[in-house]
């Protein structure tokens, strides 16, 4: 095995632990530090980890950064960085500790913003990325692929697109908007997408005929991801108070494994690229990686 994507949080009291959340956030998980995530490896068999940045950090990366020189090498990151106000030499040190992504959250905040908007926040990003070669990691609901599609083509850094394109479980993905733009996309592998936290769209009644079809039309194009340790999401504070913080997701993490085993049909080749090959393409880990 190789690096899988998995989802550290380093918080705990975030009044008083070393990284605290952003303090206007509604959002607050619970504890889930590094030597949580070894644990949580360990059950799994992924040697290697690539830890991705949650929103409650706003663009601060502190904990991420901790995590990957504990982590000494076997780690790669997805960050989140301020396009304008993020300095090249913060990117650099970033990079030199595994940074190898970032993301934008695109589904929560953008529900207003026009096809020009989307462009004009996708090439800044992907601006100050292209000079590190790092990849640009998307946050978006399917039907905002349609928004998107023939303005990927033109950054020139690879783009990840969260929990396949994140549908609503309301209809079929198949039928729904953005769907064909998405295969389209991978079909010419010009984005990835993540095998990931398909719990977020439960009742998807064609989920099963989906997945199979985009790994057998884009193989190259999926990474596996374990959405560890599977926040509960946006939410309203109880009582107001931001002292309070959500449970986890009750998730069969072994379940979530085979069950996309079972996807692969027996086909080992395949799943050696949604769990090793892809993602040590993607996160540029071959020197992290044993062959």
């Amino acid at each position: 095995m190789c690096i899988a994507e998995l989802y550290p949080i380093h918080k705990a009291d975030w009044s008083q632990e070393r990284f605290p959340f952003r303090p206007d956030y509604h959002y607050r998980p619970k504890k889930a530090d590094l030597e949580d995530l070894l644990r949580f490896e360990k059950t799994i068999n992924v040697p290697n980890v690539c830890v991705v940045a949650v929103s409650v950090y706003g663009n601060d990366n502190r904990s991420i950064l901790d995590a990957l020189e504990r982590l000494k090498g076997r780690g790669r990151a997805v960050v989140t960085i301020d396009p304008v106000k993020t300095t090249d030499a913060e990117l650099l040190k970033m990079h030199k500790l595994g940074a190898r992504a970032a993301r934008i959250n695109l589904a929560s905040k953008s529900q207003n913003l026009t096809k020009d908007d989307f462009a004009k926040v996708l090439e800044r990003y992907a601006g100050r990325l292209r000079g590190f070669q790092w990849a640009l990691q998307l946050y978006i609901r399917l039907h905002q692929v349609q928004m998107i599609a023939d303005i990927i083509p033109s950054l020139g850094i690879p783009v990840i697109i969260d929990h396949l394109g994140h549908p609503s479980p309301s209809s079929s993905m198949s039928e729904q908007p953005g769907y064909t733009e998405f295969v389209s996309l991978l079909k010419q592998k010009l984005i990835y997408t993540k095998l990931s936290a398909v719990y977020r769209f439960a009742g998807l009644p064609d989920l099963d005929s989906v997945v199979r079809e985009i790994l057998r039309i884009a193989p190259t194009q999926v990474v596996w991801a374990s959405d560890w340790p599977h926040t509960g999401g946006m939410g309203m504070l109880v009582d107001n108070d931001r002292t309070i913080h959500q449970d986890f997701r009750k998730v069969d993490d072994k379940a979530w494994v085979a069950q996309c085993l079972d996807w692969c049909d027996g086909d080992e080749g395949l799943a050696r690229r949604i769990w090793v090959d892809n993602p040590r393409r993607l996160w540029q880990a071959d020197d992290i990686c044993d062959r």
